[in-house]
Protein backbone atom coordinates (compact mmCIF):
# COMPACT_ATOMS: atom_id res chain seq x y z
CA UNK A 1 0.00 0.00 0.00
CA UNK A 2 1.27 3.52 -0.79
CA UNK A 3 1.28 6.36 1.35
CA UNK A 4 -1.14 8.06 -1.07
CA UNK A 5 -4.20 5.67 -0.05
CA UNK A 6 -4.51 7.03 3.55
CA UNK A 7 -5.53 10.66 4.84
CA UNK A 8 -2.80 12.62 6.59
CA UNK A 9 -5.40 12.85 9.74
CA UNK A 10 -5.49 8.96 10.01
CA UNK A 11 -1.83 8.37 9.96
CA UNK A 12 -1.75 10.73 12.82
CA UNK A 13 -4.38 9.28 14.80
CA UNK A 14 -2.70 5.83 14.34
CA UNK A 15 0.68 6.91 15.00
CA UNK A 16 2.04 4.50 17.60
CA UNK A 17 1.26 5.28 21.74
CA UNK A 18 5.47 5.87 23.90
CA UNK A 19 6.49 2.95 26.26
CA UNK A 20 4.85 4.84 29.29
CA UNK A 21 0.98 4.59 27.34
CA UNK A 22 1.62 0.99 27.09
CA UNK A 23 2.80 0.22 31.24
CA UNK A 24 0.17 2.74 32.16
CA UNK A 25 -2.23 1.70 30.05
CA UNK A 26 -1.38 -1.78 31.41
CA UNK A 27 -1.76 -1.48 35.04
CA UNK A 28 -5.61 -1.91 34.30
CA UNK A 29 -4.07 -5.60 34.77
CA UNK A 30 -2.81 -4.98 38.65
CA UNK A 31 -6.08 -3.47 40.31
CA UNK A 32 -8.43 -5.78 37.83
CA UNK A 33 -6.54 -8.88 39.26
CA UNK A 34 -6.67 -7.20 43.08
CA UNK A 35 -10.53 -7.22 42.81
CA UNK A 36 -10.93 -10.05 40.69
CA UNK A 37 -8.99 -12.06 43.51
CA UNK A 38 -11.46 -10.37 45.95
CA UNK A 39 -14.41 -11.37 43.59
CA UNK A 40 -12.92 -14.59 43.92
CA UNK A 41 -13.63 -14.68 47.84
CA UNK A 42 -17.24 -14.40 47.89
CA UNK A 43 -18.40 -17.91 46.99
CA UNK A 44 -16.58 -19.18 50.15
CA UNK A 45 -17.38 -16.16 52.00
CA UNK A 46 -21.50 -17.30 51.53
CA UNK A 47 -21.23 -20.83 51.74
CA UNK A 48 -18.43 -21.49 54.67
CA UNK A 49 -18.95 -18.18 57.01
CA UNK A 50 -22.36 -16.75 56.10
CA UNK A 51 -23.31 -20.64 55.40
CA UNK A 52 -25.94 -19.63 52.89
CA UNK A 53 -27.18 -22.79 51.35
CA UNK A 54 -25.46 -24.28 48.57
CA UNK A 55 -28.44 -24.40 46.07
CA UNK A 56 -28.73 -20.83 47.48
CA UNK A 57 -25.70 -19.77 45.49
CA UNK A 58 -26.32 -20.75 42.10
CA UNK A 59 -29.54 -18.36 42.22
CA UNK A 60 -27.28 -15.73 43.13
CA UNK A 61 -24.62 -15.99 40.42
CA UNK A 62 -27.59 -16.77 38.21
CA UNK A 63 -29.36 -13.64 39.25
CA UNK A 64 -26.09 -12.03 38.67
CA UNK A 65 -25.58 -13.42 35.06
CA UNK A 66 -28.86 -12.10 33.91
CA UNK A 67 -28.19 -8.55 34.84
CA UNK A 68 -24.29 -8.89 33.48
CA UNK A 69 -26.26 -10.55 30.44
CA UNK A 70 -28.56 -7.13 29.86
CA UNK A 71 -25.71 -4.77 30.83
CA UNK A 72 -23.23 -6.22 28.17
CA UNK A 73 -24.60 -5.56 24.99
CA UNK A 74 -26.20 -2.53 26.12
CA UNK A 75 -23.48 -1.11 27.84
CA UNK A 76 -21.24 -1.89 24.67
CA UNK A 77 -23.48 -0.34 22.59
CA UNK A 78 -24.49 3.02 24.29
CA UNK A 79 -20.44 3.40 24.77
CA UNK A 80 -19.92 3.03 20.90
CA UNK A 81 -23.10 5.30 20.06
CA UNK A 82 -21.56 8.38 23.15
CA UNK A 83 -21.25 11.21 21.66
CA UNK A 84 -21.13 14.05 24.01
CA UNK A 85 -17.59 13.77 25.82
CA UNK A 86 -15.75 12.54 22.53
CA UNK A 87 -14.36 16.28 21.50
CA UNK A 88 -12.81 16.77 25.28
CA UNK A 89 -12.03 13.58 27.30
CA UNK A 90 -12.48 10.92 24.17
CA UNK A 91 -14.68 8.00 23.25
CA UNK A 92 -13.53 5.58 25.75
CA UNK A 93 -11.37 7.86 28.47
CA UNK A 94 -14.78 9.11 30.52
CA UNK A 95 -16.64 5.29 30.79
CA UNK A 96 -13.15 3.63 31.67
CA UNK A 97 -12.86 6.16 34.82
CA UNK A 98 -15.99 6.43 35.87
CA UNK A 99 -16.20 2.26 36.38
CA UNK A 100 -12.59 2.43 37.69
CA UNK A 101 -13.40 4.74 40.69
CA UNK A 102 -16.67 3.76 41.17
CA UNK A 103 -16.81 0.42 40.61
CA UNK A 104 -14.55 -0.85 43.97
CA UNK A 105 -17.54 0.43 46.56
CA UNK A 106 -20.04 -2.45 46.35
CA UNK A 107 -17.37 -4.81 45.94
CA UNK A 108 -16.35 -3.63 49.37
CA UNK A 109 -19.88 -3.77 50.91
CA UNK A 110 -20.31 -7.21 50.24
CA UNK A 111 -18.38 -8.40 52.56
CA UNK A 112 -20.28 -6.01 55.15
CA UNK A 113 -23.07 -8.04 57.46
CA UNK A 114 -25.96 -6.03 57.50
CA UNK A 115 -27.84 -9.32 59.42
CA UNK A 116 -27.97 -12.10 60.74
CA UNK A 117 -31.09 -13.14 58.43
CA UNK A 118 -29.41 -15.56 56.21
CA UNK A 119 -31.50 -14.63 53.40
CA UNK A 120 -31.15 -10.85 53.60
CA UNK A 121 -27.43 -11.63 53.53
CA UNK A 122 -28.06 -13.26 49.91
CA UNK A 123 -30.14 -10.63 48.94
CA UNK A 124 -27.87 -7.94 50.12
CA UNK A 125 -24.58 -9.68 48.27
CA UNK A 126 -26.46 -10.31 45.16
CA UNK A 127 -27.47 -6.92 44.83
CA UNK A 128 -24.29 -5.73 45.66
CA UNK A 129 -22.68 -7.92 43.01
CA UNK A 130 -24.87 -6.70 40.26
CA UNK A 131 -24.00 -3.20 41.34
CA UNK A 132 -20.37 -4.08 41.02
CA UNK A 133 -20.82 -6.26 37.69
CA UNK A 134 -22.11 -2.85 35.92
CA UNK A 135 -18.95 -0.73 37.11
CA UNK A 136 -17.10 -3.20 35.92
CA UNK A 137 -18.59 -3.95 33.00
CA UNK A 138 -18.88 -0.57 31.91
CA UNK A 139 -14.63 0.01 32.62
CA UNK A 140 -13.94 -3.23 31.02
CA UNK A 141 -15.72 -2.74 27.49
CA UNK A 142 -14.41 0.39 27.20
CA UNK A 143 -11.02 -0.86 28.53
CA UNK A 144 -11.29 -3.89 25.96
CA UNK A 145 -12.48 -1.73 23.06
CA UNK A 146 -10.05 0.86 23.28
CA UNK A 147 -7.40 -1.60 23.15
CA UNK A 148 -7.31 -2.79 19.22
CA UNK A 149 -8.10 1.30 18.76
CA UNK A 150 -5.21 2.59 20.49
CA UNK A 151 -2.78 -0.43 19.75
CA UNK A 152 -3.60 -0.59 15.34
CA UNK A 153 -0.11 -2.97 14.96
CA UNK A 154 0.66 -6.86 15.59
CA UNK A 155 4.13 -6.37 17.32
CA UNK A 156 2.69 -3.55 19.79
CA UNK A 157 -0.11 -5.68 20.22
CA UNK A 158 1.91 -8.53 21.41
CA UNK A 159 4.17 -6.14 23.52
CA UNK A 160 0.97 -4.50 25.52
CA UNK A 161 -0.12 -8.15 26.38
CA UNK A 162 3.21 -9.23 27.33
CA UNK A 163 3.61 -6.21 29.80
CA UNK A 164 0.13 -6.97 30.69
CA UNK A 165 0.86 -10.42 31.58
CA UNK A 166 3.65 -9.65 33.66
CA UNK A 167 1.97 -7.24 35.38
CA UNK A 168 -0.75 -9.50 36.15
CA UNK A 169 1.52 -12.19 37.14
CA UNK A 170 3.22 -9.39 39.86
CA UNK A 171 -0.37 -8.36 41.00
CA UNK A 172 -0.98 -12.34 41.33
CA UNK A 173 2.20 -12.57 43.56
CA UNK A 174 1.13 -9.65 45.54
CA UNK A 175 -2.53 -10.71 46.33
CA UNK A 176 -1.59 -14.84 46.51
CA UNK A 177 0.62 -13.57 49.34
CA UNK A 178 -1.75 -10.09 50.92
CA UNK A 179 -4.90 -12.14 50.90
CA UNK A 180 -4.60 -15.40 52.60
CA UNK A 181 -1.78 -13.48 55.22
CA UNK A 182 -4.48 -10.75 55.60
CA UNK A 183 -7.33 -13.05 56.20
CA UNK A 184 -5.53 -15.29 58.90
CA UNK A 185 -4.05 -12.39 60.72
CA UNK A 186 -7.55 -11.21 61.66
CA UNK A 187 -8.98 -14.40 63.05
CA UNK A 188 -9.06 -16.91 59.84
CA UNK A 189 -11.64 -18.56 57.01
CA UNK A 190 -14.47 -18.50 59.58
CA UNK A 191 -14.32 -14.92 60.49
CA UNK A 192 -16.30 -12.21 58.57
CA UNK A 193 -14.33 -9.33 60.22
CA UNK A 194 -10.69 -10.98 58.17
CA UNK A 195 -12.67 -10.55 54.47
CA UNK A 196 -13.92 -6.72 55.31
CA UNK A 197 -10.45 -6.42 55.88
CA UNK A 198 -8.91 -7.73 52.74
CA UNK A 199 -11.63 -5.75 51.18
CA UNK A 200 -10.79 -3.16 52.47
CA UNK A 201 -6.93 -3.28 51.47
CA UNK A 202 -7.71 -4.34 48.33
CA UNK A 203 -9.93 -0.87 47.41
CA UNK A 204 -7.17 1.23 49.01
CA UNK A 205 -5.34 -0.08 46.28
CA UNK A 206 -7.40 0.44 43.32
CA UNK A 207 -7.58 3.93 44.22
CA UNK A 208 -3.95 4.36 44.42
CA UNK A 209 -3.52 3.19 40.83
CA UNK A 210 -6.44 5.07 39.14
CA UNK A 211 -3.73 7.61 38.70
CA UNK A 212 -1.06 5.93 36.58
CA UNK A 213 -3.77 3.94 35.22
CA UNK A 214 -5.61 7.17 33.74
CA UNK A 215 -2.90 8.18 31.68
CA UNK A 216 -2.01 5.06 29.85
CA UNK A 217 -6.22 5.19 28.82
CA UNK A 218 -6.40 8.85 27.94
CA UNK A 219 -6.78 8.92 23.94
CA UNK A 220 -4.64 11.76 21.85
CA UNK A 221 -6.28 14.80 20.56
CA UNK A 222 -5.59 12.99 17.19
CA UNK A 223 -7.76 10.42 18.36
CA UNK A 224 -10.07 12.39 19.46
CA UNK A 225 -11.25 14.49 16.32
CA UNK A 226 -11.26 11.28 14.14
CA UNK A 227 -13.73 9.95 16.83
CA UNK A 228 -15.66 13.06 16.09
CA UNK A 229 -14.96 13.41 12.12
CA UNK A 230 -16.76 9.63 12.25
CA UNK A 231 -19.22 10.50 14.46
CA UNK A 232 -20.32 13.59 12.06
CA UNK A 233 -19.83 11.18 9.26
CA UNK A 234 -22.20 8.63 10.47
CA UNK A 235 -19.59 5.81 9.46
CA UNK A 236 -20.73 4.58 12.98
CA UNK A 237 -24.13 4.23 13.55
CA UNK A 238 -26.40 1.52 13.02
CA UNK A 239 -29.18 -0.11 14.84
CA UNK A 240 -28.24 -2.51 17.97
CA UNK A 241 -30.33 -5.67 16.41
CA UNK A 242 -28.86 -5.03 13.37
CA UNK A 243 -25.10 -5.57 14.97
CA UNK A 244 -26.23 -8.02 17.20
CA UNK A 245 -27.35 -10.21 14.43
CA UNK A 246 -24.17 -8.95 12.14
CA UNK A 247 -22.01 -10.71 15.19
CA UNK A 248 -23.98 -13.61 15.84
CA UNK A 249 -23.58 -14.39 12.29
CA UNK A 250 -19.49 -13.72 12.34
CA UNK A 251 -18.31 -17.09 12.64
CA UNK A 252 -15.08 -16.49 13.89
CA UNK A 253 -16.35 -14.05 16.57
CA UNK A 254 -18.54 -16.73 17.79
CA UNK A 255 -15.76 -19.21 17.75
CA UNK A 256 -13.83 -16.79 20.16
CA UNK A 257 -16.76 -16.35 22.60
CA UNK A 258 -17.48 -20.17 22.96
CA UNK A 259 -13.63 -20.88 23.42
CA UNK A 260 -13.15 -18.56 26.24
CA UNK A 261 -17.08 -20.04 27.64
CA UNK A 262 -15.82 -23.28 27.95
CA UNK A 263 -12.52 -22.51 28.96
CA UNK A 264 -13.89 -19.40 31.55
CA UNK A 265 -16.28 -22.83 33.17
CA UNK A 266 -13.78 -25.02 32.96
CA UNK A 267 -11.05 -23.01 34.96
CA UNK A 268 -13.16 -21.39 36.96
CA UNK A 269 -14.04 -25.08 38.22
CA UNK A 270 -10.38 -25.80 38.75
CA UNK A 271 -9.36 -22.53 40.85
CA UNK A 272 -12.25 -22.03 42.93
CA UNK A 273 -12.20 -25.72 43.93
CA UNK A 274 -8.54 -25.22 44.69
CA UNK A 275 -9.33 -23.90 47.94
CA UNK A 276 -12.15 -25.84 49.18
CA UNK A 277 -9.85 -28.88 48.31
CA UNK A 278 -6.42 -27.23 50.26
CA UNK A 279 -8.61 -26.32 53.69
CA UNK A 280 -11.56 -28.81 53.82
CA UNK A 281 -9.62 -31.98 51.40
CA UNK A 282 -6.83 -31.74 53.02
CA UNK A 283 -7.66 -29.92 56.34
CA UNK A 284 -4.97 -27.60 56.22
CA UNK A 285 -4.75 -23.52 56.45
CA UNK A 286 -5.85 -20.72 54.35
CA UNK A 287 -2.54 -19.87 54.33
CA UNK A 288 -0.90 -22.69 52.18
CA UNK A 289 -2.31 -21.46 49.34
CA UNK A 290 0.35 -19.19 49.06
CA UNK A 291 2.82 -21.53 47.42
CA UNK A 292 0.87 -22.79 45.03
CA UNK A 293 -0.67 -19.87 43.77
CA UNK A 294 2.95 -18.62 43.78
CA UNK A 295 4.02 -21.39 41.82
CA UNK A 296 1.25 -21.09 39.22
CA UNK A 297 2.57 -17.50 38.67
CA UNK A 298 6.13 -18.38 38.28
CA UNK A 299 4.89 -20.85 35.40
CA UNK A 300 2.73 -17.78 34.04
CA UNK A 301 5.93 -15.68 34.27
CA UNK A 302 8.57 -18.05 32.76
CA UNK A 303 5.76 -18.88 29.44
CA UNK A 304 5.11 -15.18 29.00
CA UNK A 305 8.38 -14.94 26.15
CA UNK A 306 6.62 -18.22 24.38
CA UNK A 307 3.16 -16.97 24.05
CA UNK A 308 4.35 -13.30 22.82
CA UNK A 309 6.56 -15.33 20.16
CA UNK A 310 4.18 -18.55 19.29
CA UNK A 311 1.95 -16.87 17.45
CA UNK A 312 4.06 -15.46 14.96
CA UNK A 313 5.67 -18.76 13.89
CA UNK A 314 2.33 -20.68 13.65
CA UNK A 315 -0.36 -18.12 13.64
CA UNK A 316 -2.81 -17.03 16.21
CA UNK A 317 -5.48 -20.89 15.88
CA UNK A 318 -2.23 -23.13 16.58
CA UNK A 319 -1.43 -20.93 19.49
CA UNK A 320 -4.83 -20.41 21.03
CA UNK A 321 -5.77 -24.36 20.90
CA UNK A 322 -2.31 -25.10 22.31
CA UNK A 323 -2.98 -22.82 25.46
CA UNK A 324 -6.36 -24.43 25.25
CA UNK A 325 -4.53 -27.92 25.31
CA UNK A 326 -2.30 -27.32 28.63
CA UNK A 327 -5.15 -26.15 30.58
CA UNK A 328 -6.96 -29.91 29.67
CA UNK A 329 -3.72 -31.30 30.59
CA UNK A 330 -3.36 -29.59 33.94
CA UNK A 331 -7.03 -30.78 35.15
CA UNK A 332 -6.84 -34.12 33.94
CA UNK A 333 -3.53 -34.58 36.08
CA UNK A 334 -5.12 -33.35 38.92
CA UNK A 335 -7.62 -36.15 39.83
CA UNK A 336 -4.62 -37.86 40.66
CA UNK A 337 -3.40 -35.88 42.86
CA UNK A 338 -3.90 -37.20 46.56
CA UNK A 339 -1.65 -34.85 48.82
CA UNK A 340 -0.52 -31.02 49.15
CA UNK A 341 2.95 -31.26 47.29
CA UNK A 342 0.84 -32.71 44.59
CA UNK A 343 -1.62 -30.29 44.27
CA UNK A 344 1.19 -27.58 44.67
CA UNK A 345 2.90 -29.39 41.62
CA UNK A 346 -0.10 -29.41 39.19
CA UNK A 347 -1.78 -26.29 40.09
CA UNK A 348 1.43 -24.13 39.10
CA UNK A 349 1.40 -25.52 36.05
CA UNK A 350 -2.15 -23.78 35.07
CA UNK A 351 -0.19 -21.08 34.91
CA UNK A 352 1.34 -21.67 31.58
CA UNK A 353 -2.03 -21.67 29.88
CA UNK A 354 -3.63 -18.98 32.17
CA UNK A 355 -1.13 -16.52 30.72
CA UNK A 356 -2.09 -17.40 27.37
CA UNK A 357 -5.90 -18.08 28.01
CA UNK A 358 -6.64 -14.88 29.96
CA UNK A 359 -3.41 -13.01 28.74
CA UNK A 360 -1.44 -12.84 25.74
CA UNK A 361 -3.34 -15.13 23.34
CA UNK A 362 -7.11 -14.08 23.83
CA UNK A 363 -5.80 -10.25 23.84
CA UNK A 364 -4.75 -10.97 20.59
CA UNK A 365 -7.17 -12.70 18.91
CA UNK A 366 -9.55 -10.63 20.41
CA UNK A 367 -8.21 -7.62 18.30
CA UNK A 368 -7.78 -10.05 15.30
CA UNK A 369 -11.50 -10.80 15.33
CA UNK A 370 -12.42 -7.26 15.71
CA UNK A 371 -10.05 -6.02 12.85
CA UNK A 372 -11.71 -8.84 10.76
CA UNK A 373 -15.19 -7.64 11.86
CA UNK A 374 -14.29 -3.99 11.34
CA UNK A 375 -13.20 -4.91 7.65
CA UNK A 376 -16.01 -6.42 6.49
CA UNK A 377 -18.88 -4.38 8.56
CA UNK A 378 -17.06 -0.43 7.19
CA UNK A 379 -17.68 0.24 10.79
CA UNK A 380 -15.93 0.15 14.56
CA UNK A 381 -18.47 -1.44 16.91
CA UNK A 382 -15.71 -2.29 19.39
CA UNK A 383 -18.34 -1.84 22.65
CA UNK A 384 -20.86 -3.99 20.79
CA UNK A 385 -18.47 -6.83 19.89
CA UNK A 386 -16.99 -6.98 23.48
CA UNK A 387 -20.66 -6.67 25.07
CA UNK A 388 -22.28 -9.52 23.27
CA UNK A 389 -19.14 -11.50 24.42
CA UNK A 390 -19.81 -10.85 27.88
CA UNK A 391 -23.04 -11.78 27.62
CA UNK A 392 -22.00 -15.15 27.35
CA UNK A 393 -18.87 -15.25 29.46
CA UNK A 394 -21.93 -13.41 32.37
CA UNK A 395 -23.03 -16.99 33.07
CA UNK A 396 -19.63 -18.36 33.58
CA UNK A 397 -20.37 -18.26 37.49
CA UNK A 398 -23.71 -19.39 36.98
CA UNK A 399 -22.83 -22.83 35.50
CA UNK A 400 -19.71 -23.29 37.57
CA UNK A 401 -21.58 -23.01 40.88
CA UNK A 402 -24.46 -24.99 39.51
CA UNK A 403 -21.57 -27.70 38.59
CA UNK A 404 -20.49 -27.54 42.04
CA UNK A 405 -23.72 -27.66 43.74
CA UNK A 406 -24.99 -30.57 41.77
CA UNK A 407 -21.66 -32.40 42.34
CA UNK A 408 -21.25 -31.48 45.94
CA UNK A 409 -25.22 -32.72 46.41
CA UNK A 410 -24.44 -36.21 44.94
CA UNK A 411 -21.40 -37.11 46.47
CA UNK A 412 -22.53 -35.65 49.99
CA UNK A 413 -20.21 -32.33 50.17
CA UNK A 414 -21.35 -29.71 52.88
CA UNK A 415 -18.78 -26.82 53.26
CA UNK A 416 -20.48 -26.23 57.06
CA UNK A 417 -19.06 -29.17 58.09
CA UNK A 418 -15.17 -27.92 57.03
CA UNK A 419 -11.91 -30.55 56.88
CA UNK A 420 -14.60 -32.67 58.22
CA UNK A 421 -15.44 -34.85 55.10
CA UNK A 422 -16.21 -38.14 53.96
CA UNK A 423 -13.93 -39.80 51.58
CA UNK A 424 -17.04 -39.79 48.52
CA UNK A 425 -17.00 -35.86 49.05
CA UNK A 426 -13.63 -35.63 48.94
CA UNK A 427 -14.11 -37.52 45.58
CA UNK A 428 -16.64 -34.98 44.52
CA UNK A 429 -14.42 -32.00 45.19
CA UNK A 430 -11.72 -33.51 42.49
CA UNK A 431 -14.62 -34.62 40.38
CA UNK A 432 -15.83 -31.05 39.99
CA UNK A 433 -12.58 -29.40 39.61
CA UNK A 434 -10.71 -31.94 37.43
CA UNK A 435 -12.97 -34.08 34.87
CA UNK A 436 -15.35 -32.07 34.58
CA UNK A 437 -13.21 -28.90 33.60
CA UNK A 438 -11.37 -31.44 31.39
CA UNK A 439 -14.20 -32.57 29.56
CA UNK A 440 -15.60 -28.83 29.14
CA UNK A 441 -12.10 -27.85 27.96
CA UNK A 442 -12.15 -30.61 25.01
CA UNK A 443 -15.11 -29.40 23.71
CA UNK A 444 -14.10 -26.14 23.92
CA UNK A 445 -10.93 -27.10 22.00
CA UNK A 446 -13.22 -28.56 19.18
CA UNK A 447 -15.59 -26.32 18.48
CA UNK A 448 -13.15 -23.25 18.14
CA UNK A 449 -10.95 -25.40 15.86
CA UNK A 450 -14.05 -26.34 13.36
CA UNK A 451 -15.09 -22.64 13.72
CA UNK A 452 -12.15 -20.05 14.13
CA UNK A 453 -10.98 -19.61 10.10
CA UNK A 454 -8.49 -16.60 10.32
CA UNK A 455 -4.76 -17.33 9.81
CA UNK A 456 -1.80 -14.73 9.40
CA UNK A 457 -2.46 -13.70 5.79
CA UNK A 458 -6.28 -12.23 6.32
CA UNK A 459 -5.18 -10.89 9.76
CA UNK A 460 -2.54 -8.99 7.70
CA UNK A 461 -5.25 -7.94 4.74
CA UNK A 462 -7.66 -6.62 7.09
CA UNK A 463 -5.18 -4.63 8.90
CA UNK A 464 -4.49 -2.94 5.19
CA UNK A 465 -8.42 -2.82 4.82
CA UNK A 466 -8.76 -0.93 8.14
CA UNK A 467 -6.00 1.95 6.69
CA UNK A 468 -7.76 2.03 3.32
CA UNK A 469 -11.25 2.88 5.05
CA UNK A 470 -10.41 5.11 7.62
CA UNK A 471 -11.23 3.46 10.09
Amino acid sequence: MTESTIEPDIEKAFKRPDKKTEIYFSLSSFFGILMFGLWGQIQFFSVAVLLIPILWIPLMYLTYSIVDGFNDPILGYLTDRSKKFTKKYGKRFPWIMIGAILGPIPLLLVFIPISDSILIAAIWITIMMCTYESFATLREISHQSLFPDLFRYDDQRAAVSGITMLITVVAQVFGAIAIPLIIASLGGVTNPAAFLGVAIFVTIICYILIFPYSRGVRETPEMKELRVKLDQEIKEHEPVIKIVKRVLKDRNWMAIIVAFLLWGIAALCFSAGMGFFILHGLGLGIEVMILPNLLALAFALISVPLWVKLPRKIGMKKSYILALASAAFVYLAFFFVTDYWGAVIVYGLIGISYSACWGIIFNIIQAEGIDNAAAKSGKRDEGTYIGILRVFSAFIYFFQTLIFAIVWGYFGYEPAKGPNQTSPAIFGLKFAMSIIPFIIALIGIALFYIMYQLDKEDAIANKRKLLELGI
